[in-house]
């Protein structure tokens, strides 16, 4: 029996889907379809319930990849044993949270392109809480998220940038001071439930804002500056999204003692990148 098949067979378990299987694992249909059934002869089992579609993981195979992801993790820790560890080989899913993937992905892909040539990605964008369960439970390999909450214990978080928070808001409405323009305008509020949402609320609490003040919850970024541009409220973002999406006639307030946010990329403990996670953060510089 060879791991190849297990590999194979767990990450047919993740997808679902025998096609995107065979596509991520740059196999046609038919190789991976019979490589799963000399496996199942190999080992005298049926190892999917084939009278559904798709075909769905049978209970002795759910038992066997308990077993083989030990087994395939320990195989993985042997070949990085003998890699240097400041080299990445070997092909990974790293995660982005959404905000800031349009940012940081362009970098990472024109830095790993020369400095890690041997390694190839596949990339995921959502929200951090997304990311990080499927960094814990293997789906992905690496994420970039948003701490805002802490990082489970699961993984370990490498700090790869802090960017403060700013209000935006369009000069004409600044007219009668900062006070008035954060108590009395429209508030554009990203998203409350995502780890910038989060931070956002917690900066705006202390505000006494009238209750005939309306606060509209936007889930674009981009959205929510060119209803500033507009001059139709304000917003609060990271002080990089300000700048990104900046118009004529918006004004940066920076406020000496706002929250930041912290962009970090989490590995799994004793994952294939644990051991390279620096070498990993160095392709964002």
């Amino acid at each position: 029996m060879k791991t190849r098949a297990l590999n194979s067979l767990l990450h047919l378990s993740k997808v679902g889907s025998f096609t995107k299987a065979a596509e991520e694992l740059n196999m046609t249909l038919s190789a991976l379809s019979m490589q799963m059934k000399t496996l199942e002869a190999e080992l005298g089992a049926d190892l999917f319930d084939r009278s559904v579609r798709p075909p769905r993981l049978t209970p002795i195979a759910r038992s066997i990849l308990r077993e083989a992801s030990t087994l395939l993790q320990c195989e993985q820790n042997i070949v990085d044993l003998c890699r240097p560890q400041d080299v990445i080989v070997g092909s990974f899913r790293i995660g982005f949270v959404s905000t800031a993937a349009v940012r940081l992905l362009p970098t990472f892909l024109k830095n790993a392109h020369q400095e890690a040539p041997l390694a190839a990605f596949e990339f995921e964008t959502g929200l951090s809480q997304v990311l990080q369960d499927k960094v814990v439970s293997g789906q992905l390999d690496a994420a970039v998220v948003t701490d805002a909450d802490g990082v489970p214990d699961a993984v370990t978080p490498l700090t790869l940038r802090e960017e403060p928070f700013v209000f935006a808001a369009h000069e004409d409405l600044l007219r009668d001071g900062f006070e008035a323009l954060i108590t009395r305008q429209r508030f554009f509020h990203f998203m409350p439930d995502t780890g910038i949402g989060k931070l956002i609320a917690q900066e705006m609490r202390p505000v006494k804002r009238s209750r005939s003040r309306k606060t509209v919850v936007l889930d674009n970024l981009e959205a929510s500056m060119e209803c500033v541009a507009k001059g139709l409220g304000f917003t609060l973002l990271p002080v990089s999204d300000v700048e990104r999406y900046l118009a004529n006639g918006v004004q940066v307030i920076e406020m000496p003692t706002t929250r930041k946010r912290t962009l970090v990329l989490i590995a799994a403990r004793g994952g294939s990148l644990a051991q390279r996670q620096e070498t990993l953060a160095s392709l964002f510089a």
